[in-house]
């Protein structure tokens, strides 16, 4: 399976994001039909190169009745979704590089002239859910309109339901993040990474006054991750580029990767840096080494009852990725044990929040690292006692090792009236 990094240092939007990965995966033609695919009439989608800083990029644009966005009296970017959350103003400028498509929580009876539907949350959810899409598509889709849902709620501090989008219920916007999660489908990449992400800095215009960049949309969905504001002093990030960027949940530990193929996703204006993201796809078996946080506690003052099953199996529930405990003797020759959990670094804080809750500990000690790792598969064989399940480790010197899983090992022991111990020497 593929890995995926990407390198916004130039920002992220929506059409960028189109602009790069769907010609990286030959689905170009997969993000043209897609107006039609959400009942979108009026709607169309057009791809072509461009050249941004001397460098030949891909432009996805999206236009309604045969306009883009762009030229419906907004100075934008780049030109996908005009999102501001302007009211009744239309002749305004605004100074900045990306799409906007900062939804409101106001209710409007008025709609505007230039092809921007006023949509509630509720209506979205429909459209996305009456279109002759995957299912596995819709269930994305969904998750990252209420995300960005969610972020202009909380700005605006009110309930989900009442958010009514201007131009992120666009019909521009919406062909931006429902691309973005069919190709994010389609691509099913085994890994994801990223490079920091460049935000801009200053302040944008809208209806509601000036509000500082990132948008506090945009702040809450990269909440989590590595910004820095960059050279321009414009919006880089949106929220629709922020809201794929949480879907795609990328590490930002990068290990040593081996690129295959890489596109260019560009943005509108040519600006003295690539105004563009850059996205490539990684061969995973290119690299063995994969980043995890080790998590550490000492316990002198925990109860064997509370250090057993329950504690580890826990831990593994909520995604570590291994879990154990060793009796260490503390100082004053106390007996007790260490804890350790091994997990991905995107999960360490949710791990560590757990354990302090969890246990009579002052803190956790955290140490990032990599750990060099077998490519893997679950096979299946069958066996004069039944079907059995097997891992293959692929070893370094191209050969394979096959071990049974242990507990279809086990079933299979308790069916034929065996021990497991015994069955294992007869399979060896």
């Amino acid at each position: 399976m593929p890995q995926l990094k990407l390198e916004p240092y130039s920002g992220i939007s929506g059409d960028m994001f189109l602009g790069a990965l769907a010609p990286l995966l030959n689905a170009e033609s997969d993000i043209t039909t897609l107006p039609a695919r959400l009942g979108l009439d009026k709607v169309t989608v057009s791809f072509e190169d461009v050249i941004r800083s001397t460098i030949r990029c891909r432009k996805a644009t999206v236009t309604i009745d045969g306009h883009a966005p762009e030229a419906h009296g907004h100075d934008h970017g780049h030109g996908h979704e005009n999102g501001h959350t302007h009211g009744h103003e239309h002749g305004h400028s605004h100074d900045h590089d990306h799409e906007h498509e900062h939804g409101h929580g106001h209710e409007h009876e008025h709609t505007h002239d230039h092809g921007h539907a006023h949509r509630a949350y509720r209506d979205i959810v429909h459209l996305i859910q009456h279109a002759d899409l995957p299912n596995s598509v819709k269930t994305l889709a969904l998750a990252m309109f209420k995300d960005l849902g969610e972020a202009e709620a909380d700005m605006h501090g009110i309930p989900l339901e009442e958010v009514h989008f201007h131009e992120v219920g666009g019909e521009d916007a919406i062909v931006d993040i429902v691309g973005a999660a069919l190709l994010i489908d389609k691509l099913s990449a085994d890994a994801v990474y990223s490079t920091p992400v460049c935000t801009g800095s200053g302040f944008v215009k809208t209806a509601h006054g000036r509000l500082p960049v990132p948008a506090p949309a945009t702040q809450r969905l990269l909440q989590g991750m590595p910004t820095f504001p960059g050279p321009v002093a414009k919006e880089m990030t949106t929220p629709t580029g922020a809201v794929i960027l949480k879907a795609l949940s990328p590490s930002f530990d990068i290990p040593v990767l081996t690129v295959t193929a890489t596109a260019m996703g560009a943005g509108t204006r040519d600006l003295d840096q690539p105004n563009a993201l850059r996205l490539s796809l990684c061969d995973s078996t290119a690299s063995d080494r994969q980043p995890v946080t080790l998590l550490q506690t000492n316990l002198d003052n925990v109860t064997p009852e509370d250090l057993g099953a329950d504690l580890l199996g826990d831990l593994l529930d909520l995604g570590a990725l291994d879990a154990w405990l060793s009796p260490i003797l503390m100082k004053k020759g106390r007996p007790a044990h260490m804890l350790e959990v091994l997990c991905e670094p995107a999960r360490a804080d949710e791990l560590t929040r757990h354990l302090l809750l969890r246990l009579p500990t002052l803190g956790i000690r955290r140490l990032d690292m990599t750990r060099t790792i077998l490519s893997r598969e679950e096979i299946q064989t069958n066996t004069q006692h039944g079907p059995l399940r097997l891992k293959r480790h692929h070893l370094p010197d191209g050969t394979t090792r096959d071990l049974p899983e242990y507990e279809s090992l086990r079933d299979l022991a308790q069916s034929s009236g065996q021990s497991t111990a015994s069955l294992r020497q007869k399979l060896e």
